[in-house]
């Protein structure tokens, strides 16, 4: 299926074509989908998803609309179970998980990155951006093929915060407004933490020259020898 991968966890509780559906309508649960429409994104027969979508329906769990030929599905978000079955979703086909995987790519390159904004705090909607901040060396360049695929994936437009390990702890340490109200906030942790993130620093500084690891300080000048 084209919009499920990694669905695991997904695949031992729900048949496969029940989860691709799942998937499809609880990450965009404002959006209705046409039949065919859904078939296309699922890279599924039309005639392979009647009787799930009839099930889903029938449990409180899909709302059903017809307009004039065409019928259209999505999510319930008043079922009793919408908030749990979304957060099942989420976590093992949502963009969290997606960026995770998609970061852990990069490997040490990125020290620390977390998403922040209305996603953290659970308030967003289909239209919400993902607001990401990254801690490494990683660039751009590198960066933005990833993000551009998840967007592509989850229809969701990902505005990525970029800050080398030397700027972060800079503006932290020097209390920028930005910074701080984001770490003050929620956040979700997607790589690293800034606990390690200290830690990694002040590995760096203890070994940061030759000078330092041999006990000479760097701004005493060597004494000259002694005359007679």
């Amino acid at each position: 299926m084209n919009a499920v991968n990694n669905l695991a966890p997904l695949d031992a509780i729900f048949p496969s074509t029940r989860a691709g559906v799942l998937c499809s309508a609880l990450l965009e649960p404002q959006r209705w989908w046409y039949l065919s429409e859904l078939a296309r994104h699922l890279g599924a027969r039309p005639s392979s998803l009647q009787r799930e979508l009839v099930s889903l329906v029938s449990s409180g769990i899909l709302e059903r609309r017809q307009d004039g030929r065409r019928v259209y599905f999505r999510a319930n978000s008043s079922s009793p179970v919408f908030r749990d079955l979304r957060g099942l979703v989420e976590k093992t086909a949502g963009i969290v998980p997606a960026l995770v995987q998609a970061l852990e790519a990069f490997g040490s390159r990125i020290e620390l990155g977390l998403i922040y904004g209305s996603v953290a705090r659970g308030e967003e909607r289909a239209s919400s951006d993902v607001d990401l901040m990254i801690v490494g060396s990683v660039g751009q360049i590198d960066l933005v093929p990833v993000l551009r695929k998840l967007e592509d994936r989850f229809r969701r437009e990902v505005n990525a915060m970029l800050y080398s390990p030397q700027e972060f702890r800079g503006k932290l340490a020097a209390g920028d407004h930005f910074l701080c109200s984001v770490l003050k906030g929620k956040t979700i942790q997607l790589r690293g933490s800034l606990d390690e993130l200290g830690k990694t620093s002040a590995r760096r500084k203890g070994s940061s020259s030759p000078d330092q690891r041999s006990g000479t300080r760097r701004d005493t000048p060597p004494r000259s020898p002694r005359s007679g």
